[in-house]
């Protein structure tokens, strides 16, 4: 015997979050990149944040790049790479950065 009426919110809840669908755009062409380095504090990037990279985006003068120059990997809008660096490849565009807020 079942009692009782249905709730009033029934059908109306929220599907869970599917970051794979927020944050990767192209699957097949996003790799991702943890940070090991406290140079780029000041784009807001610390030491161990998880990049997300498109190498299928349209990469524009202001894009957020990893490159490799020289074989490492280097982080920087496209328009501060050095130009004369003949043996730079950009890997592709940063899309998202992944922070973990540290405990104080």
């Amino acid at each position: 015997m079942i009692t009782g009426f249905p709730s009033p919110a029934q059908g109306y809840e929220q599907k869970g979050i599917d970051f794979n669908n927020i944050l990767i755009k192209h699957p097949s062409a996003t790799v991702v990149m943890k940070i090991e380095s406290s140079n780029y504090t000041g784009m807001g990037i610390f030491n161990g944040d998880i990049l997300i990279i498109d190498r299928a985006k349209r990469i524009t003068p202001n894009s957020l790049v990893v490159y490799e120059s020289e074989g490492h990997f280097a982080l920087s809008r496209v328009y501060k790479i050095k130009k004369s660096l003949e043996d730079t490849i950009v890997t592709g565009a940063v899309t998202h950065v992944i922070h973990t807020v540290k405990e104080i």
